[in-house]
């Protein structure tokens, strides 16, 4: 099993608003039936007065998301 990788999404001023984008990525992640793959999480960004929305990936040894994975992160405005 790797690492799991952790990417960057988008980042807000405010924990709260970090946290509303979390739970929005989360319902989007268990609709599709990905949470067991993809996991979200907010942070402090280093050095900046901001917060961080993180996706990780908790099995990058599978490969490229599968379709469906790409699809739910469109329905989010992730995924060109």
């Amino acid at each position: 099993m790797s690492t799991p990788t952790r990417t960057f999404l988008l980042g807000r001023e405010s924990p709260s608003d970090a946290w509303a984008e979390v739970q929005a990525l989360a319902t989007v992640l268990v609709r599709y039936r990905l949470a067991d793959r993809y996991g979200v999480s907010r942070h402090k960004i280093h050095g900046r007065d901001a917060w961080g929305v993180y996706l990780t990936d908790r099995t990058p040894e599978a490969g490229p998301p599968p379709r469906l994975a790409l699809a739910a992160l469109r329905t989010f405005g992730l995924a060109a």
